[in-house]
């Protein structure tokens, strides 16, 4: 009678375990960046809350009716609409504040001038793998958060139209420089080897000459920074 067959382990003809894959939150690069302001910043958002709410839905186009109307909600109820730009407002402590996306778009401009073509599809890769932390980053000056605009910056535009040349007036909230923000920066495994923390280096360093913001081509929203990769977590 035949003899039956034995398993034998997968250990035993020198086939390795699969390795467990680590959580995701043990995988990430992190980072801790601050800007610090040395030009004055003129708020982005249009004052109008209909004109703003048509903006963010063009904008993000995966924006659902509650993203939109949570963002609408930064934009203060009670001030002069026509023609103005304005900072949003956290409407839980009034403190005015950038967005992450606000810093997203500055590193997709940055990739755009400083690294190019080195890095391919680099808008697609920031939207895919590099997050910013914390969902509203508050504007501080001398360890406070801020909470009023210093002053409003007018400035003329000019324009060609079918008529000839015309010429209206912007206007934009401004906060003088001194003025720094905290956040973080979570890369994903597959944009590490693209989204290094060299190359978050080399685009941080483009705001010493393009800043953030409205009218950064007139010098406005430029800054300094510190950029610092977070110790991964120990595990216990």
């Amino acid at each position: 009678m035949p003899k039956k067959a034995t398993a034998v382990p997968v250990d035993d003809i020198g086939v390795e375990p699969k390795k467990a894959i680590p959580p995701l939150r043990d995988s990430l690069k992190k980072y801790n960046v601050k800007l610090q302001f040395t030009s004055p910043i003129l708020g982005s958002a249009p004052a109008n809350p209909e004109v703003y709410k048509d903006y963010v839905a063009a904008k993000k186009a995966d924006a659902t009716p509650e993203d939109v109307a949570t963002e609408v909600a930064m934009i203060p109820p009670d001030l002069e609409r026509a023609g103005k730009t304005i900072f949003r407002v956290d409407p839980k402590t009034q403190n005015l504040v950038f967005l992450p996306h606000m810093i997203r778009g500055f590193m997709k401009e940055s990739a755009s001038a400083i690294t190019g073509k080195e890095i391919t599809a680099f808008k697609s890769k920031i939207d895919k793998y590099a997050f910013v932390f914390p969902d509203i980053i508050p504007l501080m000056r001398d360890g406070q958060p801020l909470q009023k605009a210093d002053t409003d910056n007018q400035r003329p535009l000019k324009a060609m139209t079918a008529m000839g040349p015309r010429i209206s007036l912007l206007n934009s909230e401004q906060v003088n420089e001194g003025i720094s923000i905290e956040f973080e920066i979570h890369v994903l495994p597959l944009g590490q080897k693209d989204i290094s923390k060299e190359i978050l280096e080399r685009w941080f360093e483009y705001g010493a000459y393009q800043g953030i913001s409205q009218w950064r081509n007139g010098g406005y929203g430029r800054f300094t920074f510190e950029l610092t990769e977070q110790e991964p977590t120990k595990k216990k």
